[in-house]
């Protein structure tokens, strides 16, 4: 009797283990997923509505840039220094934005706020969609160009203006990021749609 009840406990501290570790690993494989959950996409939508009308964009693009870049986190900071909600690179879109108005350039803590960081992003988004705007496919050369650069956008710009623009991305991140973007992008047009 003693060996059946042992035996009973083997087995279910087997089965709860397993049920663990497969909790675990979905955990881990769906972690973006479970993240996103949890994210307030709303944060932010004067400011973003501002910003983006300021430079002529749609807001619902700019969330999806945002959602993409640091899910709203204003204090986020990327691998390669960029910060804040839009991700803005002080030795980059700030320095270009600073260069062109004949500013200062602002430092990163000035870049973690949301405003400025705002109206920077969005000031440097929108100069790539007015660059790539006669592409059937601007908006992704933009996004492409806000990730990887100009000059690799423009060597990913289709021979004719009608063209796909995401097959001819190469680098493989960049080419997610745009993607993911523009799902979101469509998703959030669709939501929009729906309460109307």
């Amino acid at each position: 009797m003693m060996r059946l009840k042992r035996r009973g406990t083997i087995l279910l501290l087997r089965w709860t283990g397993i049920v663990l570790l497969a909790l675990v690993l979905a955990a881990f494989w769906f972690r973006e997923e479970l993240r996103d959950c949890v994210v307030d996409d709303t944060r932010f939508a004067p400011e973003i509505a501002a910003a983006a009308r300021r430079n002529g964009l749609d807001p619902l693009l700019v969330r999806s840039v945002i959602f993409q870049e640091s899910r709203f986190d204003p204090f986020a900071r990327g691998r390669a220094g960029e910060v804040g909600l839009m991700q803005v690179l002080p030795s980059g879109a700030a320095a270009e934005w600073a260069r062109v108005n004949g500013k200062p350039a602002p430092d990163v803590t000035e870049l973690l706020n949301p405003e400025t960081n705002l109206k920077i992003g969005c000031w440097y988004l929108a100069r790539g969609m007015r660059r790539y705007a006669k592409y059937r496919q601007g908006a992704e050369l933009a996004l492409a160009r806000y990730n990887a650069g100009e000059s690799r956008a423009d060597k990913w710009k289709p021979a004719k203006f009608d063209g796909d623009v995401i097959d001819r991305i190469r680098i493989a991140s960049t080419k997610r990021y745009v993607t993911k973007i523009m799902e979101r992008y469509r998703n959030y047009l669709e939501e929009e749609r729906r309460q109307q």
